[in-house]
């Protein structure tokens, strides 16, 4: 899912109703975004296409990708905050995580 996009969609995944996370991507996305939202407590869900590529969901049909990368809830597996940069594998430096654009007063 686009971080620009706020379009909430529900799907079915292996039998049950799911929040679509992202669908068409590759493998080692689809990996890499498993190992985020299990780290995190979510049951996930996926599935091939019939193009050979991949769609994973969560069984949490409140979860909202965009909401909660930009809320900061989610952790990387290190135990950093998640940032739009990580989510989107634009860096894969886990220093970036922790950049915060906002001082808290």
């Amino acid at each position: 899912m686009a971080l620009n996009q706020g379009k909430h969609i529900i799907e079915v995944i292996d039998g049950k109703r799911c929040t679509l996370v992202e669908s068409g991507i590759s493998r080692n996305r689809k990996e890499f975004l498993q190992t985020i939202l299990e780290f995190n407590g979510y049951e996930v869900k996926t599935a091939v296409d019939e193009e050979g590529t991949w769609k994973i969901g969560v069984t949490d049909l409140v979860f909202h990708a965009v909401v909660d990368i930009y809320k900061r809830s989610l952790l990387s597996p290190n135990g950093h905050r998640i940032t739009p940069a990580y989510w989107l594998q634009l860096t894969d430096h886990q220093s970036e995580a922790e950049v915060n654009y906002w001082t808290q007063k």
